[in-house]
Formats: structure tokens, sequence, C-alpha cells
């Protein structure tokens, strides 16, 4: 496997491991879980106990929190049994007037959130695990600026030295948070979202987003969200009756789907002109690509099925797909992405500019 062409990066869900997905970014491989760093909380709270003279009821722990948040600590000593890696603050004298851009790594944290900050084959990435698109690239030009910026927004940030292991990317079981990116799809990405005038880094957690939520509402203000933040949950749909099928046409019974999705709007006793439809989705995807959006779909049967999409791919790319997988029992029907807690509505979108990258699943759900 040519690893100088891929980066292994961690998504976080609404789950409070952070610290996980942190430094397993970091390294570059899913080195550690929950379970290893909880193991090397515990040793630490057994040594301070011992040291402090306490006992264990009274003492609380200050390097795992209730919600699986672990201490600087914690990240220090599993970087340790690595090997040759050690941290610093980049506030230390040691590193004051030093070039950052010449180390390899940084781990950032605030209360409440860690992510970190790679080079890999020379170029930095902002590996934090509430990106909404993957790794963001960060120019050597601009690395002291992120830096600062970071800081000014109340994280402390801690270089990374010593002996990096070798990237563990084999057999990696890619699912909805552990994800082996290529260095072409990052940088397709990247010279995207750089055209927009909005566009920035992002350096804060989720659950910092759900904190301005709350406060907003509690001065009965409205929330407004940006480019960078997960997409809301939109409403359910009211429930449609099972469709009847007719013939060679589709029969719909005058429903209205609440995607705008074209071919749902066949004429049911237009079989000639559906099967022109058909036959030219068959010719789109007769051939799969090698290389991009890889999105795995889950049929309302228990099926999966599995597509390569084009990196510009929209979101009736994904509808035309599943209209013709089901062609056999034509089907109204909605896509649901559940990382993202979106329904799929408007066909226009490209996959990109709504955080759905490649692995991502997509539920086939009957309207």
């Amino acid at each position: 496997m040519n690893y100088q062409q891929l980066v292994y990066w961690e998504k976080q869900g609404y789950d409070q491991l952070c610290g996980v997905h942190c430094i397993n970014s970091l390294l570059q491989g899913p080195y550690f879980n929950e379970v290893d760093l909880a193991t090397i909380a515990q040793e630490l709270d057994r040594q301070e106990i011992e040291l402090l003279g306490k006992t264990g009821h009274r003492y609380r722990s200050q390097n795992v929190a209730e919600d699986g948040n672990f201490s600087i600590q914690v990240l220090a000593e599993a970087l340790k049994k690595l090997g040759d890696l050690y941290i610093e603050s980049v506030d230390s004298k040691i590193n004051q007037n030093q070039d950052l851009s010449q180390e390899s790594g940084f781990i950032c944290n605030s209360q409440a959130h860690w992510f970190s900050i790679r080079k890999i084959e020379n170029v930095w990435y902002n590996l934090n695990s509430t990106n909404k698109r993957g790794p963001e690239i960060i120019s050597d030009f601009y690395l002291s600026a992120f830096l600062l910026s970071v800081k000014e927004n109340g994280y402390q940030i801690f270089v990374v030295k010593g002996v990096y292991p070798p990237p563990q990317l084999d057999n990696i079981d890619q699912n909805d948070r552990q994800k082996v990116l290529t260095t072409q799809f990052i940088k397709q990405v990247h010279d995207r979202r750089v055209k927009k005038k909005n566009y920035k880094l992002n350096i804060g957690g989720s659950d910092e987003v759900e904190m301005e939520k709350a406060l907003k509402q509690s001065k009965g203000e409205k929330y407004e969200s940006t480019d960078e933040e997960f997409e809301d949950v939109q409403q359910p749909q009211k429930k449609q009756s099972t469709p009847k099928f007719q013939g060679q046409g589709v029969q719909f019974q005058n429903q209205k789907s609440a995607v705008n999705y074209p071919n749902f709007n066949i004429d049911p006793l237009d079989a000639e002109y559906r099967s022109i439809i058909l036959m030219t989705l068959e010719q789109k995807f007769s051939m799969q690509l090698e290389e991009g959006l890889v999105i795995l779909f889950q049929l309302p049967g228990g099926q999966n099925k599995q597509y390569t999409f084009s990196y510009d791919a929209t979101v009736e790319d994904l509808y035309d797909f599943i209209f013709f997988e089901s062609r056999q029992q034509p089907m109204r029907f909605i896509l649901i992405c559940p990382i993202q807690k979106l329904q799929l509505q408007d066909v226009s979108q490209q996959l990109l500019d709504i955080g759905i990258d490649t692995m991502t699943q997509i539920i086939v759900k009957k309207e």
C-alpha cells in the first residue's frame, strides 16, 4: 500500500471521544481505543492516590471526566508507550522563537475538545474530528497564523516531538468513524472550499456548537449555522401510503414526493419513456470509477449496495442509482444520511458541499 498518498482521519459522532480521535489521527492509524486510554487514566489515578495518600472513594479523577474526555497526562502517557514520543507546550522556553513549521505534529486542547495537526509528506493537515469534510489542508504560509488563531480561541497547543510510528493503515474496515482518504481527494475538496468567501479552517468541537445554540436560545435569539458545522436535523416528512404499481409504468396514486427528483414524475402510462430513462441510467452506471466517492447504500429490504461516484456527483446521482437498482420493484423513496442526520431532498446539491464524503452510508427509505 502506498501510504504516501493516504491520510487517516477519525470522525467524531455524538460521543466525547475526541481525545481518542485526536491521538489516532495524529499517529495515522487506530493505535488506541477508549478502553486503552481509560486503562492509562486508571493507572494515573492509582499513582496519584498513592502519592496524595487519599482513599479511592474520596478521590475524583483528574484524568478522565464522566463524559469520557481525557486529560493531557493520559495522551502524553499513551504517546510514550509507542516509544520516543513526548510533548512540549509551544509556549515553553525551548519552543519560543522556533520555526514550528519544522515540527511534525501538534495536539490542541480546550476544556471540552481535542484535535490534532499533522504534517504528512510535507503537507500540513488539520485533523479535527469535527471537520465537516475530512482533513483540511493548511499551507506552510498560514500555519503560524492558524496556530495563533487556535491559541486565541482558548486552546493549549502542544508540540509532539520524537520518532513517529509508521502509519497503521492495513486492514482498516472503513466506516462512519474511521476513514482512509487519498491526498488527491483531500486536495480536490480543498480547492473547492477555498473559493468560497466564508472559507475558514475548523477549530471547534460539536460541543461548542451546541453550547452556542443553547446560549442563543436562552436569549430568544435565532442561531445561524455556518458552513463549517454539521447539518441540522430536518423535520421528518409525513409518511405516505404505500405506492401501487401497474403494468410497465409507475403508478403513485397522485402522491407528491418530498423530493424534487424528476423521475418520480414519470407518467405512469408512458412505459416507453420510462424504458428510455432506464436505458440511459444503465449506460451511466455500467462501469465504476477506480477512484471517487464510495457510497454505501442500505436498501429497504436490508440488502447493501455500493457504488463509486465522481467527486462532483450530486444528490440526483444517488437517486438515479437507486431508481435504476429498484427498476424491478419501482418505488418512491427518500435518501437519508444518518451520520449527518440529514434527509437528502434537494437533488441539485453536490455531495461534497453537504458533507457527504467517501465511505458515507446512505439509508434508502420508502416513502
